[in-house]
């Protein structure tokens, strides 16, 4: 007799809940995805997502045609048709604060708490929302206690390592899955949920909540600082006559110690995930009073490569009002339409302080930009047309159209200055022209 497979509630359906609730109903889970945007669930049920994501698309109207995958906002429905909720809601910053905004998880808790009540049979929750050691035990526990008494509720955390561009890959194929809990019964819970998901097995790492929630800042906070110390390193390569900081990468790269993955110089880290977490690090570690001076290191070096990308431009000698910069790439990285902590946010926002004119180009990425600055500046749907007439181009994103550009393709610059902020271009090429990358020195 084959065993029933779970059924699933996500609660909260941006990136990382949207994308779970894919990845569970495209492995044959009924799967129904909560959110209190009322709107956002009339796009989901018409298969529109909010957000690109590669291959989301078709596997989200795929689920919603063969009816595994459900959108409301509806929590009652939600909790009483399902036994294992993922939680999944946002935890950002606090608006003009580096101190994460647990208001959501806290709302979330409470109404799942008191719809489970209502349930008889044993019910899970999940919580794949990032929150800060400890969160769990001093904010959601109490929510359940009596209910974890009695055997009918068990709370885990589970945190994900997706990243944005190969989300359903990480989920569908994940190096290891870790099940922070404080019951065994809750670990098995969901380690039963896992061996269903997974045709082969994958390795589970079984520890405590705090544990688990601590895994999950680790492992952003490391890989800031694997990208904050290359761009340490591209600086030095700068001053110095002939080197490449691609070779150094590469070759330490080759060392099993430190590995080639996150180590490509360019103009920071951004995204929704790395800066917010590391931030959420040091706050911790502040307020159990440890020290967190690597931390804030990574943290204030990739805050000074805007600086070196502007002295970059100050360098071409066209930081004067009127000239015209093009940029190219507006996403945090390719793959995704994500401009949230991006530095071309922070490069145009500089740059227009100095009354320069600018135009943008990104293949994913215009309307959340457009979103940010309006009429402020210019949107150009070609590559030609972002950057013919410019004083300077920037490219600030690795997509492969920006690649393949030959020195041919910026002719009708006015001034060609190049700043390769990816390291994408083959710089022997460019030498005709007024040609900076990070991490090339001269």
């Amino acid at each position: 007799m084959v065993r029933p497979k779970d059924r699933i509630s996500i609660v909260g359906l941006g990136f990382v809940g949207l994308s779970l609730a894919v990845a569970n109903a495209r492995n044959g889970f009924n799967t129904i995805g909560v959110d209190t945007d009322g709107a956002k669930i009339d796009r989901l049920k018409v298969g529109q997502p909010d957000f690109f994501e590669p291959g989301i698309d078709a596997m989200l109207m795929e689920s919603i045609r063969q009816k595994k995958l459900h959108f409301t906002t509806d929590f009652g429905y939600a909790i009483r048709n399902t036994n294992i909720t993922f939680l999944a809601v946002g935890t950002p910053l606090e608006s003009g604060a580096d101190k994460v905004n647990l208001s959501h998880v806290k709302s979330a808790v409470e109404r799942i708490s008191l719809l489970v009540r209502s349930k008889n049979d044993f019910h899970l929750l999940a919580i794949k929302s990032t929150v800060p050691p400890l969160t769990t035990e001093n904010l959601i526990l109490p929510a359940f206690n009596d209910l974890i008494k009695d055997g009918r509720v068990d709370v885990v955390m589970n945190p994900e390592f997706m990243s944005e561009g190969t989300a359903i890959a990480n989920l569908l194929k994940p190096p290891s899955v870790v099940i922070g809990a404080n019951s065994k019964r809750g670990s098995l819970a969901l380690e039963k949920y896992y061996k269903d998901f997974y045709k082969t097995p994958t390795e589970i790492i079984r520890t405590n909540i705090a544990t688990a929630e601590l895994i999950k800042y680790a492992s952003n906070a490391f890989l800031a600082t694997k990208i904050s110390f290359i761009n340490s390193i591209a600086s030095l390569c700068q001053e110095i006559p002939g080197s490449d900081v691609n070779a150094v990468a590469h070759a330490i790269g080759k060392d099993p110690r430190i590995g080639p993955l996150f180590l490509r110089a360019g103009p920071g880290f951004g995204g929704s995930c790395l800066p917010k977490d590391l931030m959420g690090l040091i706050e911790f570690s502040e307020e159990i009073g440890k020290r967190s001076d690597l931390f804030k290191a990574v943290k204030e070096i990739n805050n000074e490569q805007l600086k070196t990308m502007i002295e970059m431009i100050r360098e071409q000698r066209i930081l004067s009002k009127g000239n015209t910069i093009a940029i190219l790439g507006l996403a945090f990285k390719s793959g995704t339409d994500d401009v949230r902590g991006a530095m071309s946010v922070r490069v145009v926002e500089k740059l227009l302080e100095c009354e320069l004119e600018i135009k943008v180009h990104d293949p994913m990425a215009l309307k959340n930009f457009k979103q940010i600055f309006g009429s402020r500046i210019s949107y150009s749907t070609s590559v030609g047309e972002c950057i013919n007439g410019s004083d300077c181009c920037i490219i600030l994103a690795e997509w492969d159209m920006y690649k393949d550009l030959k020195p041919s393709d910026f002719k009708r610059m006015r001034s060609a200055n190049i700043i390769d902020a990816r390291r994408i271009l083959r710089a022997e090429e460019f030498q005709c022209m007024n040609f900076r990358a990070i991490g090339l020195g001269r």
